[in-house]
């Protein structure tokens, strides 16, 4: 890092430094999370949840190692973190499930609005469970 970073980094607090990585990584597991649901629903015909599923599921395997570098720069030990991780991934998946029947089955909202609006849901639940939880000491 050079100096102009270290500079950078150190006027801007903590948490907001934490925020920030975690949506440029959220960028990236949620790039990965709509290829597949749009793959699945659109090419496959799969039922939207279950297409909302598999992306999840998909980008959460990215999130791990990229959060945990990344992010939240745990020094909590790989073995209990990527428990802790699962864990709130299993939270996220039911999440993501429930977000998608309340909006598509619900509301009747286009399978694609609907995604997006989920992952606002789940982008919050993850983050705070992430840094509290997950990766916090």
């Amino acid at each position: 890092m050079n100096q102009m970073e270290t500079d950078f980094n150190a006027k801007l607090p903590r948490l907001f430094r934490q925020l920030i990585a975690f949506i440029g990584v959220g960028a990236v597991a949620t790039a990965v999370d709509y290829a597949v649901f749009l793959g699945v629903f659109f090419f496959f015909g799969i039922d939207p949840i279950l297409a909302a599923l598999a992306g999840y599921a998909a980008g959460g395997m990215i999130s791990y190692s990229l959060t945990r570098k990344h992010v939240f720069k745990s020094e909590r030990s790989h073995r209990s973190a990527v428990l802790r991780f699962m864990a709130v991934m299993a939270g996220g998946f039911l999440l993501t499930g429930y977000a998608m029947r309340i909006f598509v089955d619900g509301l009747q909202l286009a399978p694609i609005v609907a995604r997006i609006l989920t992952y606002g849901v789940v982008l919050v639940f993850n983050f705070l469970t992430h840094r509290f939880f997950t990766f916090g000491r």
